[in-house]
């Protein structure tokens, strides 16, 4: 059963319900599905096939919907993109998939056949030079057999900051992490859940099948922003959210929004560690505050419900389903006992696929069949996993490890502090790490010092401090750290 099947069973069960609700229009699970037969048949007029690898150049929009679903129909695979990818970015991955056709606006589809020989495009957009997406024709009788275990989405999991790491998806893949995530937090099609991420991204794409493969109704939004979040959660009644902790942090520091802000089944945090007084403050509001760890690799592996294990605010939770496995590797692969600080590893039914074309890749990121996240961390004798740093962000200096986020935690909460990051770099001669603030009101640097002295070890001392008015982030609402350093180049 592919994930074209579990559309076509919601659209005879609950056929009148709303099952997706896009730019202010609703559609019932019946018209979801008749608009993805009709794009099913444009597809096949532009001879897209198993054989396709299809980028689509769209942000949070109803093309961008329709064709995963469509496309998932024609065993085609598929690398979903943006439209905040620069063009470099965007020719980048063309040649590394060895893309052969293109779902875009018309700019999009006239920029791409000028520079690539690319022939099949489909068009978001009215134009006489392509097959417009929307065209009406007859509606096919779907018969075709789907081939679950194929590649069906390759994701970049590097951005635009390096070379792209393509990670592919099966669509078993995709459907085992629905039925973990359905299973982990009791979603059940009563629960309306809201998109607040970009679909192209691994957790965005599970937010939004979540939803529409357990006949609940689908919220998206196409850029959060705090107070649309919370008009849509009131109209819509949205029980059920997932936000990253920067989005958690925006909404916290909203007073007014947050005093009426309550969700009825739950709120998920992601992608960065919440600190405890941030948690404190949600679940203070009895609202069922998770916490889980994951990877887009591995999807979600562990996870806390803060609400009920207040004892445990430090942790990310520990494993949630006896299939999933987690462990401490130390550097010379060896797993660690309770409360040693080594690479988090893990076994999941929900891991990726592979990465694309990279059989040294796919052998370096394995050990003994646990997956190596790239992430430091340890575990307690309970078993709940205690999250550090990136590896690549840990900080070496004078013989000390330095973890930024124990620099950056005692400065998150401080009421005159709105954003702040900790960055690293290794030099010819010594070790130098940056403290970037973003202020909420008229502090110097010596106010930041004088916090550093009561609060650090003197080898965790920063050596510059810069205050900046807002921070390079990612699709995903996290400091983007590598554009920052390189923004910052003449102090090393």
């Amino acid at each position: 059963m592919g994930l074209f099947d579990f559309l076509k069973k919601n659209s005879k069960k609950f056929s009148d319900k709303t099952a997706l609700v896009i730019d202010d229009i609703e559609y019932t699970y019946e018209k979801l599905y008749k608009l993805v037969l009709q794009t099913i048949q444009n597809f096949t007029e532009s001879n897209f096939n198993k054989n396709s690898k299809v980028i689509i150049i769209e942000d949070n929009s109803l093309p961008h919907i329709l064709s995963l679903f469509a496309l998932s129909y024609l065993n085609a695979t598929i690398i979903p993109a943006g439209k905040y990818y620069s063009k470099n970015h965007l020719l980048n991955i063309i040649k590394v998939m060895n893309v052969n056709s293109i779902i875009a606006g018309r700019s999009d589809c006239n920029f791409f056949k000028e520079k690539t020989k690319i022939k099949k495009y489909v068009c978001t957009e009215n134009s006489k030079n392509f097959l417009f997406f929307f065209k009406n024709n007859k509606l096919l009788k779907p018969k075709k057999k789907i081939d679950i275990n194929k590649s069906y989405i390759v994701t970049m999991s590097s951005g635009s900051t390096s070379q792209p790491k393509p990670i592919v998806f099966s669509q078993k893949t995709k459907i085992v992490r629905y039925k973990l995530f359905r299973n982990l937090y009791r979603i059940n099609p009563s629960d309306n859940m809201i998109v607040t991420g970009p679909i192209n991204h691994s957790l965005g794409m599970r937010t939004l099948f979540v939803p529409l493969l357990n006949g609940c109704t689908c919220v998206i939004m196409n850029k959060f922003q705090i107070q649309k979040y919370c008009e849509l959660i009131k109209k819509y009644k949205i029980t059920f959210s997932v936000l990253v902790a920067n989005q958690i942090y925006d909404l916290i520091n909203d007073k007014k929004k947050f005093k009426d802000f309550y969700l009825k089944k739950g709120l998920v945090s992601t992608s960065a560690k919440l600190l405890p007084a941030a948690k404190k403050k949600l679940i203070n509001k009895k609202i069922n505050l998770y916490e889980m760890y994951g990877a887009a690799e591995i999807g979600t592996v562990t996870n806390i419900n803060a609400l009920k294990e207040r004892q445990f605010l430090s942790s990310v939770g520990k494993s949630y389903d006896k299939l999933i496995k987690v462990k401490i590797l130390s550097k010379d692969n060896k797993f660690l006992n309770h409360n040693l600080v080594g690479e988090i590893v893990c076994k999941t039914p929900g891991k990726f696929k592979m990465y694309y074309n990279s059989l040294k890749l796919n052998k370096e990121s394995f050990f003994k069949g646990y997956f190596k996240t790239g992430d430091l961390g340890y575990k307690n004798k309970q078993n709940y996993l205690f999250y550090k740093s990136r590896i690549k962000n840990t900080i070496r200096r004078s013989g000390m490890t330095i973890f930024p986020e124990d620099i950056e935690k005692i400065f998150i909460n401080n009421k005159n502090i709105s954003e702040v990051a900790v960055v690293g770099k290794e030099t010819t001669n010594k070790t130098v790490i940056f403290l970037f603030i973003i202020k909420k009101k008229n502090i110097d640097e010596a106010y930041i010092k004088n916090i550093c002295l009561k609060k650090l070890s003197n080898f965790q001392f920063p050596n510059k401090i810069i205050f900046l008015r807002k921070f390079p982030k990612t699709n995903i609402g996290k400091i983007d750290k590598i554009k920052l350093l390189r923004s910052f180049r003449q102090f090393f």
